[in-house]
């Protein structure tokens, strides 16, 4: 069970389209392309258009006109955002839980990878897409979003769950570690401060963030103020942007599989429905 997670955390493979468990994905190091069946099986392996064309006339349609794109955060991989994925689907939603190799490219290519699975979704007759990111991923989200116009899709509503929005200080203290650089990739950059001020602003009206803390001093005292472990309550803040925030009494790692984080992402997405802000 360990060995087949971090194949998958550390894998090479990136998702570039999803549709009713069917996936496309290119490998980061030789730009080939393989298509993946509902079953995981691979049933074509070549060139990214060719294998794009044997998905979309192979897999069902979604049928649905609400779609949401899901990132995992850094060193880990989908099975972390399944719950979450299916609960939202459970509600009617075409959902794409977007794999990518985290360690191995930098955080654009991330974010333009997204955007193509948002098209695809698009292309289904999704009219607006609209994701969930934890931890990094929230910042490849951000990114992604920047790509809508360019890549055909309509942006809906984005939720980040303990990301560093405004970029993280225990990252950035990290940076002159010897082998760090080596162990996260050049994201390991991008989630500093200055890395993810650089990040476009998303093509988006309404986000919700989601942070963890004890309400008090945190959970790790090497971090100044309430914090997730990893995190600052006040590095996850987009106070210009956000519609909504929600604190919960987690560490960082659980963020995306707490009840109160599911049920929130469901209401929030949820189409005329808005949760009011918390200071």
């Amino acid at each position: 069970m360990i060995v087949d997670r971090l194949s998958k955390a550390f894998g090479p493979w990136r998702d570039i389209w999803i549709r009713s468990g069917w996936r496309v994905q290119i490998h980061s190091v030789t730009g080939r392309a393989r298509t993946l069946n509902a079953q995981k099986t691979c049933v074509a392996f070549g060139l990214p258009e060719e294998c794009i064309r044997i998905a979309a006339r192979s897999a069902p349609s979604a049928r649905a006109k609400r779609a949401a794109v899901f990132l995992h955060g850094l060193w880990d991989y989908p099975g972390m955002m399944t719950k979450l994925a299916s609960a939202v689907q459970a509600e009617g939603w075409a959902v794409a839980n977007v794999g990518y190799p985290s360690t191995r490219l930098p955080l654009a290519e991330h974010g333009a990878a997204a955007s193509l699975a948002a098209r695809a979704l698009a292309e289904d007759g999704a009219e607006e897409i609209s994701f969930v990111g934890f931890s990094l991923g929230g910042l490849v989200a951000l990114n992604a979003m920047a790509y809508a116009e360019m890549d055909g899709w309509h942006p809906g509503r984005l939720v980040l769950i303990g990301s560093p929005a405004r970029g993280s200080a225990l990252a950035e203290q990290f940076q002159n570690v010897p082998g760090y650089r080596t162990i996260v990739g050049s994201c390991g950059r991008e989630v500093t401060p200055a890395g993810a001020t650089a990040i476009l602003e998303p093509a988006c009206e309404d986000i919700m963030v989601i942070a963890g803390g004890t309400g008090g001093s945190g959970y790790n005292p090497l971090i100044p103020g309430d914090n997730d472990g990893l995190i600052a309550v006040k590095e996850t803040r987009m106070k210009h942007r956000e519609t909504a925030f929600l604190l919960l009494h987690s560490i960082h790692k659980l963020l995306p599989l707490q009840p109160e984080t599911i049920s929130a992402c469901c209401r929030f997405l949820g189409p005329g429905r808005t949760m009011k802000s918390a200071a």
